[in-house]
């Protein structure tokens, strides 16, 4: 089923006719680099959502509470100087093609009414959104390109409908309630795209930082190899010591160890010599090793500061940015990361997305009677059941948000009462004193839905 067919535009195309021709656009959220929302005047309930993505570029009407702060840039700019105010005089599907033409009105600054058309040509791997004036010059695009090629798109020059693309014969057609859910549902990938674009240096920062643990991981780890192999040099101090007033055993060792000594020094100072390489040896193995779990632990709180970062809000990823580059001075105050919960089954599941909210989750909201879940050997969320009896559909939940926060699909939860959870050495760490396994080796629909739909304290 093609969602993004010339028979879909059509449909879709339709229903805007009905509803939205002599509507004002009140308002422009740029969700990303590609995807933008029209907030319309006449229209409570639904938003016009538009993407010009490189693959499947749509234009649908549709129910979308969940919205977040626009992304300022150029795309941005523009809309607001052509879209936001004006009026929408007609639609149409131009050229026998996905090429959706908007008349519109506003009053410019002289307070003259202008009219503007909006060409949003909605073809896969060339989409475009070009905004011609009433002598049909183009006056601005997303996408220009030059005179040299097949189809000039510059300023000041005549607009010219693209070469229509061979339309293919559909078996089946969408209705438009099914191509609505399915823009629903990008609208909700889009949003991730938008906390990429907007907080690239954060996403950069963990994912580098990451890399170099990795790195440094494996160079340690290659130190320990070399390390290992000098674990033997002290006793064969020992048996070059037993064995100096021997000559014929100690060239017998020799050989069989493959030992070569130092020609310029006595047996004994080749002695002193293999102790202090195997001394340095075992602090090497010690030092390394213990660099290499620090490094894993930060690593895996990272990996999991990425996996709950897609639950936060701009304001929350903002304070993020604040706790891992703390180099970065911004004049703007922002809240700490606060907790977020879901309700299931009437019972509130509590979680945290950072060390911080995971603190003040743990050791100041929840009470001795709450339940507490967490992933076994692996950084993750707090979870935490607000009630003295869960049933075991509700551990279940909470054992599957541990997983979905940690971007795990299976694994074990421990999972305990609160009055045997205390306070560990590190911040935001809980050590049990008892608990229990919940196994898991999936993650169900309904529970990754609910946490989509989480509320935030």
């Amino acid at each position: 089923m093609n969602y993004y067919s010339y028979s879909s535009f059509k449909k879709v195309i339709e229903e805007l006719k009905k509803r939205i021709i002599g509507c004002r656009i009140n308002n422009i959220t740029v969700i990303n680099s590609h995807d933008f929302l029209c907030t319309l005047s006449m229209i409570k309930e639904e938003k016009l959502l538009i993407s010009l993505n490189h693959q499947h570029p749509f234009i649908a009407l549709v129910d979308i509470r969940k919205t977040e702060p626009t992304i300022t840039g150029t795309l941005n700019e523009s809309l607001r100087k052509f879209l936001k105010d004006a009026y929408i005089v007609d639609i149409s599907l131009d050229n026998d093609d996905r090429i959706v033409h908007f008349i519109i009105q506003k009053a410019n600054d002289y307070y003259e009414k202008v009219v503007t058309h909006l060409y949003l040509e909605c073809i896969p791997q060339r989409a475009n959104l070009v905004f011609v004036n009433e002598e049909g010059k183009i006056i601005h695009a997303l996408h220009y390109s030059g005179v040299t090629t097949a189809r000039a798109i510059l300023n000041n020059l005549s607009y010219e409908y693209p070469n229509r693309g061979e339309l293919r014969e559909e078996n089946e057609i969408p209705s438009l309630k099914e191509i609505k859910q399915k823009a629903i549902s990008y609208y909700e990938n889009a949003l991730l795209v938008h906390k990429k674009e907007k907080f690239t240096p954060l996403y950069r920062y963990i994912k580098s930082r990451v890399k170099s643990l990795n790195k440094k991981a494996s160079v340690l780890a290659s130190e320990i190899d070399a390390a290992e192999a000098h674990l033997d040099d002290a006793n064969h101090g020992n048996y070059l010591l037993a064995y100096q007033y021997d000559k014929e055993l100690l060239d017998e060792y020799l050989k069989d160890n493959n030992i070569v000594l130092d020609g310029s020094k006595s047996i004994v100072e080749n002695a002193n010599q293999l102790f202090k390489k195997y001394k340095k040896s075992k602090r090497t193995i010690e030092m390394a090793s213990l660099e290499i779990e620090k490094a894993k632990q930060e690593e895996d709180y990272l990996s999991y500061l990425l996996s709950s970062s897609q639950y936060m809000n701009d304001e929350e990823l903002f304070a993020l940015s604040q706790e891992l580059l703390p180099k970065k001075h911004l004049k703007k105050k922002v809240s700490p990361i606060k907790s977020s919960f879901i309700i299931y089954d009437n019972v509130k599941i509590s979680f945290g997305k950072n060390a911080s909210s995971n603190n003040e989750l743990t050791f100041k909201i929840a009470k001795k009677d709450d339940w507490y879940l967490h992933i076994k050997d692996y950084h993750g969320a707090h979870v935490i059941i607000h009630t003295p009896n869960p049933s075991n559909a509700v551990k279940l939940v909470a054992a599957e948000l541990c997983l979905i926060l940690s971007n795990k699909t299976a694994g074990d939860i421990m999972i305990t009462e609160m009055k045997n959870v205390k306070k560990g050495h590190a911040f935001g760490e809980a050590n049990l004193l008892s608990y229990s396994t919940i196994t898991l080796n999936n993650v169900r629909k309904e529970t990754v839905e609910l946490l989509n739909n989480k509320k935030d304290y």
